[in-house]
């Protein structure tokens, strides 16, 4: 099996348990996200709808999707990460909104910038067109539930 196979092969298991991830958030499942790979990463799509817009004058998107995406991107490329498949909690989340979200779809990209036992901390960047010109930035930070042996609520 060549590697660029290879490649695609774990790329593709990562967008399908990225998408699974998804689809058991209502919130989610509410605003129509979906997982796309694109180049070397994975990717949360957030389609336009008519729905989503907060200021009508512009017409932009409203700002809670915006945030949504971000804690909902930063949620499952944490989870995914995780061995054990816990659920992660938000802790903070800081959203920075650097311009409007015109009338568009918007994407948005996971990094773990640290993974710990308990807490991870993720930045999510957003865009429209192009990701060198994002429309908003996020940090979450997230807790992971422990419990002493080792198991989570939902396999106890």
């Amino acid at each position: 099996m060549s590697s660029s196979t290879l490649d695609r092969d774990v790329h593709a298991d990562t967008q399908a348990t990225w998408q699974s991830l998804l689809e058991r958030i209502p919130y989610a499942r509410h605003l129509g996200l979906e997982v796309q790979h694109s180049g070397t990463r994975v990717q949360v799509h957030l389609p336009y709808r008519d729905a989503l817009i907060g200021n009508i004058m512009l017409p932009a998107v409203h700002g809670g999707a915006i945030g949504g995406l971000i804690e909902i991107t930063a949620r499952i490329a944490a989870q995914s990460r995780d061995a054990r498949a816990r659920r992660p909690r938000i802790l903070d989340c800081n959203v920075d909104y650097l311009r409007s979200a015109r009338a568009r779809s918007t994407y948005a990209a996971a990094e773990i910038v640290r993974q710990g036992r308990r807490t991870t901390l993720v930045h999510v960047s957003c865009w429209q067109d192009r990701a060198s010109t994002p429309v908003a930035h996020g940090r979450v930070q997230l807790l992971f539930e422990t419990v002493p042996n080792g198991k989570t609520r939902e396999q106890q």
